[in-house]
Formats: C-alpha cells, sequence, structure tokens
C-alpha cells in the first residue's frame, strides 16, 4: 500500500470513528433528555379526557416514566416490581452505581444499566428488600401496598412529609386485607392522598398497581411535597370580619390544610369564623335540608371570597352518613362548595382522641380545640378561656399537654347527625366530640369552621 493510499485511509477512519462517536452522543443525548410532548398525541393508548391523563403527562414531562415502547404507554398494564425501582431510581437522578455494588439477589443479574442499576441503588439506600427466597421478584407485578412501602421509604429518605392518621383506613371495607408489614405504609400513603380508594369501599392492598395507578401515585407525591400546600400547613384564602371591627374591612382567613392530593387541598378555617344555627327551627333536618348548609353555599361563600377565588373552590359530592351510634340518618348525599366535617371527616384527619370514654362513643381531642374570633362571639358564639387551673382539675388527667392553657375555646358545627334529626354533631369548647355528643340543631352559641377544597 502507497504512503498516500496510506494516508487516505487514515483519514477515513479518522473521519468515520469521529461520525461514530457523535452519533453515540446523540444516541445519549435522546435517552437522557427529558422527555417533551403531549402523551395522548404520541401513545395510542392515553385516550384524552381519562383521569390518568395529567398523571401520565406529569411523569412523561419529567423522564420519570416513559412508554412500553415508542407508541404505547402501558395505562391498564402490570407494573412489575424492577419497573417501579426504576421508576424511583430515576425520581433520585440516577445516581452512579458502582460495579462492585452489592447484590444480594440471585434473580438480578449484574450486568451495568437496566434494571440491575436501580434494583441495587433502591436497595443499598433501603427502600427495597426482596423476597424471603433472596430474590428480588424481576418479572412479578407489584402490589398496591408494597408501592405504598417503597413511597413511604423513598419519602423518609429524601425527608418527605410522613404525617399519618391512625385512622385514615377506617373507611374501606378490605382494609383487613393489608399486611402487617404494610399497614404504617398504607396509612400514611392514604392520609396524604397518594394511593385513594377504588370504589365500592376499597383501597385493593393486594391488587396489582397499574402503569397509570403509578403514575397517578408519584404526581401526588411529588405534588404534595414539592409543588402546593402540604397537610398542617396554614394558606390564606379569602377574606371575612374577623376582629368585629367593621372600620378596618374584612381580615384575610387562614386555612388549616387537612388533606392535599394531586392540584387541591381540603382545608378547614384555622378559627371559628361566625355563629350561626345548624337549623333556624327545632326540627328534624338533615344536611341537605339544613339552613347551614345554605348560608355556607350562599351568604359566607360570596361574603368570603371574589369571583376568581369562587372558581378555584370545586362543587364536590358530600357523603351524609348515619350515626354511628344511634343509626340516625344522614340523609341524601350533596354536592356542595362549602360545608362543615362529618364525624368521620373529623376522627380521621385530627388524628386519635387523647382520651377515650369506654362506655360511650365519645372523647377529647386537643387538636379539636378551635379559638373564635371577635365576630364569632359578637354574633353569640359562647367560648371558654382555659387557664392552668381549669387543665389541672380537668384537662391533664385526659392526656392533653399543657400547650392548651390560654386558648380560646368554642363549640362547633359538624355536619353529622346526634341522637336523632332534631340533634347535629358537634364539638365540645374542651375538644370533646364523638358519635354521641351533640345539640339540638337550633341551639344558637355554636361557631361555624367551613372546610372546602381549593384547587391551586
Amino acid at each position: 500500500m502507497s504512503k498516500h493510499m496510506k494516508t487516505i485511509l487514515k483519514s477515513t477512519l479518522s473521519i468515520m470513528l469521529s461520525l461514530f462517536m457523535l452519533i453515540g452522543l446523540l444516541q445519549i443525548s435522546t435517552i437522557t433528555a427529558k422527555a417533551d410532548g403531549n402523551v395522548v398525541d404520541i401513545f395510542s393508548d392515553v385516550q384524552a379526557g381519562q383521569w390518568y391523563v395529567n398523571a401520565i403527562q406529569f411523569v412523561y414531562d419529567r423522564g420519570i416514566m416513559v412508554g412500553t415502547n415508542a407508541t404505547t404507554f402501558g395505562v391498564g398494564q402490570k407494573l412489575q416490581r424492577e419497573q417501579f425501582a426504576q421508576i424511583l431510581y430515576s425520581m433520585a437522578g440516577k445516581p452512579a452505581v458502582a460495579a462492585d455494588a452489592e447484590n444480594p439477589f440471585k434473580d438480578v443479574k449484574n450486568n451495568p444499566g437496566y434494571p440491575r442499576d436501580a434494583i441495587l441503588w433502591a436497595y443499598s439506600e433501603g427502600i427495597v428488600a426482596g423476597n424471603a427466597d433472596k430474590t428480588f421478584g424481576v418479572g412479578q407485578a407489584i402490589q398496591r401496598q408494597a408501592v405504598a412501602v417503597m413511597l413511604y421509604k423513598y419519602a423518609k429518605k429524601f425527608n418527605y412529609i410522613l404525617t399519618a392518621n391512625d385512622t385514615a383506613l377506617d373507611g374501606f371495607n378490605d382494609k383487613a386485607s393489608i399486611a402487617t408489614w404494610a399497614l404504617p405504609s398504607m396509612k400514611w400513603a392514604v392520609t396524604q392522598g397518594i394511593i385513594s380508594g377504588k370504589g365500592n369501599g376499597k383501597v385493593d392492598p393486594v391488587g396489582n398497581a397499574t402503569r397509570a395507578e403509578c403514575a397517578a401515585m408519584i404526581m401526588r407525591l411529588i405534588t404534595v411535597n414539592d409543588n402546593g400546600p402540604k397537610v398542617g400547613d396554614i394558606i390564606n384564602f379569602g377574606k371575612y370580619e374577623q376582629d368585629g371591627n367593621l372600620d378596618n374591612g374584612k381580615e384575610d382567613i387562614e386555612w388549616q390544610v387537612l388533606k392535599a392530593e394531586d392540584t387541591r387541598v381540603l382545608v378547614v378555617s384555622k378559627y371559628a369564623l361566625d355563629c350561626k344555627q345548624y337549623h333556624e327551627e327545632q326540627t328534624n333536618v338533615t344536611w341537605e335540608t339544613c339552613t347551614l348548609r345554605k348560608w355556607l353555599n350562599n351568604d359566607f361563600k360570596n361574603a368570603a371570597f371574589t369571583s376568581d377565588e369562587q372558581k378555584r373552590i370545586p362543587t364536590v359530592t358530600i357523603t351524609n352518613e348515619k350515626n354511628p351510634s344511634s343509626n340516625t340518618p344522614g340523609g341524601n348525599n350533596t354536592k356542595d362548595k362549602i360545608f362543615c366535617l362529618s364525624l368521620t371527616e373529623m376522627e380521621s384527619l385530627f388524628g386519635d382522641y387523647h382520651w377515650h370514654d369506654p362506655d360511650e362513643m365519645n372523647g377529647y381531642n386537643q387538636n379539636l380545640i378551635c379559638t373564635p374570633t371577635q365576630y364569632a362571639i359578637n354574633n353569640g358564639a359562647w367560648y371558654l378561656d382555659i387557664t392552668d387551673e381549669y387543665y389541672d382539675s380537668d384537662l391533664k388527667e385526659k392526656g392533653y399537654t399543657r400547650d392548651v392553657i390560654g386558648l380560646r375555646s368554642a363549640f362547633w358545627w359538624l355536619r353529622s347527625p346526634g341522637l336523632d334529626n332534631c340533634h347535629a354533631c358537634d364539638i365540645g369548647v374542651e375538644g370533646r366530640a364523638g358519635a354521641d355528643f351533640y345539640s339540638f340543631v337550633n341551639r344558637d352559641i355554636n361557631a361555624i369552621r367551613p372546610a372546602m377544597w381549593i384547587e391551586y
């Protein structure tokens, strides 16, 4: 071969090598770049208007989940365990995994990349533990309760909210099927709105999570912790007279976040804002027919919120359950923007009773103590100032902390029926509540803590 030909060959090889390297870089960039585009247009099985579209768009935009192929997301496909490990790995930014990283799973091959890196990373962080037979379960469909456990461990690692209510699962008739090892995580996931029911009063813990369900859970986890109000936060929304001085205008309303899901939060007013009867006369009524419901969804709504703010308050279906002690019917379900909390909601969202009467269905919970505004007092709200003496003589033995000393506390209405439909459940000035604690519907000293959902 001549010197000239060698030079040409060398140049050609150099150009080809450069092209191969460029192609390789382009391929890497394509794999790691943030996804873009409308998932309804990209995936043939993602149908516009369905409940899962926003969640799939959310995880796709962030590169957390992609399709099972270029044109299919796999909406109804069962999510496999290694796929979920990969999702958590992607959420964490795909940290490097050493070639000699510990691998305790006999069904996980030591081939760098998917799924080995995701599984071994999750194992090293204590997020996954595998099966008793020393396998990870590659290829196995993952149960909803296992998703809850892994999400909880992920949340713990990254300092997400870990608040969980012990009564969060009480409304589900299949809660007994939740494995002991998954129970704390399921309570947390339901409390935070990450996992919700699947209809017919079921949370379906042993059912297999679909890819669409997983997308929704991931969106809720991230949204609640990163992009919106969190459970326990106090937010301002709307204005209402509170200080009793009508000359200086209305004051900002403070709301306590009780529950967060997707892009909305369930809130209750921090303070008791007004004083109203449950119903204006002593007669048989339900939440559907009471005058308090009408006042909240008309007079109060229009007084407290601008037209733009009202657009952020969704109309929701309100479940009106019977009284679990007296079996008094709660009446028809209603559609409301603003409402009072039910007995069930109160017991699930404010934590356990500090003291409970073993012979009656009522107890005491210091989290239920609520201060009335001066405006509510001016309108007739009765209140109690909790002194040192009162605490020592009455509340200390009920398990309350000294934090309650100095608080001013009012009675406030729930929407649930009481002994009969001439009574409605309410909260006592000491935080006393329960199915056997109620007042006549025309009682005129009870304060109002409105509740509602706010979209953000």
